[in-house]
């Protein structure tokens, strides 16, 4: 067929691979820490009938966003802030007084020690990604956009402008390859897939299959519909590559 470009959603794929491998891969570690990323992308791009993979184009979040961001010297605007955390405002109800105040400080003290902790992590992240680009060849990663860390409850919240980067970059690069693989489950790529079309590439989405043979939840129905191909890709195999 030619020359194919893949371009991957980060974080989608990282949690497909910790749907995919709950109990062998555990979600701390980020990413498979054995895997071998070369010689997946090139399955990949075999299994696609393509003759070179140019690049792999890996899409992460370049920021970290923390909420709260900020704690208010005021009490009474404090004890608000702190407040829409429910465990926090149920304590703070009982409360008054030194015995408040003392409180106060320590839950800020405890917020702002978790986003620390999370910080380091999120830096590992980056760690991480700078390993696997060096290591392997022809992989790169694209950092926009930033992720929302909660630390009342140390929830994430979705990307944001990630999708976008990525969808301009199909557009953008689209003369250096014949064909686009990519993967990904979110439905918001399909306009830019229908440009690419448009101007003569072959869009191919990969998907993965559960231990039972099923897709997984929330997979991409409506981007597989519009894509050229849809590239099955069973439990077994994967594993072959990212749990060696």
């Amino acid at each position: 067929m030619g020359k194919s470009g893949i371009f991957i959603d980060g974080e989608n794929f990282r949690y497909s691979l910790v749907e995919l491998f709950r109990g062998e891969f555990a979600k701390e570690e980020y990413l498979p820490k054995k895997a071998d990323w070369e010689g997946f992308f090139e399955y990949l791009t075999r299994r696609c009938d393509c003759s070179e993979r140019i690049r792999t184009y890996w899409y992460v979040v370049q920021h970290l966003e923390v909420y709260p961001y900020k704690f208010p010297e005021n009490e009474e605007t404090l004890i608000k802030l702190l407040s829409k955390h429910p465990p926090y405002q149920k304590e703070l109800e009982h409360l008054s007084g030194d015995k408040r105040t003392q409180r106060l400080k320590e839950m800020v003290t405890e917020l702002r020690e978790r986003e620390m902790d999370f910080r380091r992590r999120f830096e590992g992240w980056i760690e991480i990604q700078n390993g696997i680009a060096q290591k392997h060849k022809a992989v790169e990663f694209r950092r926009a956009g930033a992720i929302r860390y909660n630390l009342f409850d140390k929830s994430m919240g979705p990307e944001k402008a990630v999708d976008v980067k990525l969808a301009v970059d199909l557009l953008e690069l689209r003369n250096i390859y014949d064909a686009a693989i990519i993967v990904s489950g979110d439905q918001d790529y399909v306009p830019a897939v229908q440009a690419i079309k448009d101007s003569g590439k072959k869009v191919i989405n990969a998907c993965f299959l559960t231990r039972d043979g099923r897709y997984l939840p929330g997979g991409a129905r409506r981007l597989n519909q519009i894509t050229d191909e849809v590239l099955e890709i069973k439990y077994e195999d994967l594993k072959k590559f990212l749990l060696p």
